[in-house]
């Protein structure tokens, strides 16, 4: 009896001694990848004049100064247009100082200030939004800057480690741990925009993460924040009245708009990839993406996307897509779920003629469409 105590106790010590030896050589790799990247990081400040009780204007972190509140109110007080100072991240991709960052942190703005992780702070250019990623091209005139390499998004799983890095609560460069929680995601942002084949994101990633990147085990960019997911608020996409919608689309609101610091359920990513295809149009100043005009969802149990809500005056609302339609083919490819038609439409350009395999009720039918363009904002 006692020598089984004894077997015992050495075999927990043996199992502590372990798992010890796993978390410090974690941690070694944590802190090292850490420092390896964010020299590449930077933080964002872009502003823009808008009316004081705009929709746009909850969504911005206003000045924090007593002096820079007290003209704030004041200009409340006298319906003017008021500056809002709205801070992100942002990684440079191009040591001649190209950021990709977040079209929340410099929409509506042709300049922004970019500070830099050795210090200085630079003037930098808003050349680009992408509307289908929500993501932005800044240009600082700037050389020899270290940039982030970018990696394949295509190798995340659920489960993958990875590391947030960005402005978190004002704090610039802040380090998250995170796992991948899942692919291919929907989200809304704001009440307008509907985003596909989104990484979710597990982890801190809090006010300011707009334009942070997700970086894998290798160093490399794999994703870049757009989104976080804050418990307690909820968006809603209204119900088709005559056919019940599939496949919840959760609700997510733009990192500045987070109303308490931390409290996050995590965020929501742009995989590189879907940034990497336009990288160059984006330097250019005008990125032409395709545009079809519906939110496709997944359907509980079954295959195919269902539409879940068509655009106005679109390409599909012209070609007569409904609420509740079900697509099942895409130009003779099947449709298994809703990140099939997204995947596929970002590969297309505007001009091109698709045709859809729709089920309508018991009813199936072939729709041909050319695909719109996309509008996206050039300052």
């Amino acid at each position: 009896m006692r020598m089984f105590a004894t077997v015992s106790c050495l075999l927990l010590l043996a199992v502590f001694a372990s798992a010890q030896s796993v978390l410090e050589s974690l941690e070694r790799e944590v802190t090292a990848l850490a420092r390896k990247v964010q020299p590449a990081i930077v933080s964002v400040e872009g502003g823009a004049l808008i009316a004081p009780d705009s929709a746009s204007s909850s969504l911005w972190t206003r000045p924090s100064s007593e002096a820079a509140r007290r003209v704030y109110e004041a200009l409340r007080m006298l319906n003017l247009p008021n500056p809002i100072t709205r801070k992100g991240s942002g990684f440079i991709v191009d040591s001649n100082g190209w950021i990709l960052t977040g079209a929340d942190v410099v929409r509506g703005a042709e300049q922004c200030t970019v500070r830099l992780a050795d210090g200085r702070r630079l003037t930098g250019k808003v050349v680009s939004i992408d509307e289908a990623t929500n993501v932005a091209m800044v240009k600082v005139d700037a050389r020899d800057l270290p940039a982030l390499p970018l990696g394949d998004s295509d190798k995340l799983e659920p489960g993958s480690l990875v590391l947030c890095v960005g402005t978190q609560g004002g704090y610039d460069r802040s380090v998250a741990l995170c796992t991948v929680a899942g692919k291919e995601r929907i989200g809304v942002i704001g009440q307008q925009q509907f985003l596909s084949n989104l990484l979710q994101i597990s982890g801190s990633i809090g006010a300011g993460s707009s334009g942070a990147a997700i970086v894998n085990a290798r160093g490399e960019a794999v994703g870049i924040v757009i989104a976080t997911l804050t418990p307690g608020f909820t968006l809603r996409i209204p119900e088709p009245a005559a056919s019940p919608r599939s496949g919840a689309i959760p609700s997510v609101s733009p990192p500045i708009e987070t109303p308490l610091l931390g409290a996050s359920g995590g965020g929501l990513a742009v995989p590189i990839n879907d940034v990497r295809t336009v990288l160059v149009e984006m330097q250019t100043g005008k990125v032409r993406r395709a545009f079809l005009g519906i939110v496709p969802a997944d359907r509980d149990g079954a295959e195919g996307a269902e539409v879940v809500r068509v655009v106005p005056n679109s390409p599909a609302a012209r070609a007569g897509i409904r609420l509740g339609d079900v697509i099942t083919m895409l130009s003779g490819q099947p449709v298994r779920r809703a990140a099939d038609v997204s995947a596929r439409l970002r590969r297309m350009k505007p001009g091109d003629r698709i045709e859809l395999g729709i089920l309508r009720g018991a009813q199936r039918m072939r729709i041909t469409i050319t695909l719109g363009e996309r509008a996206n904002t050039t300052p």
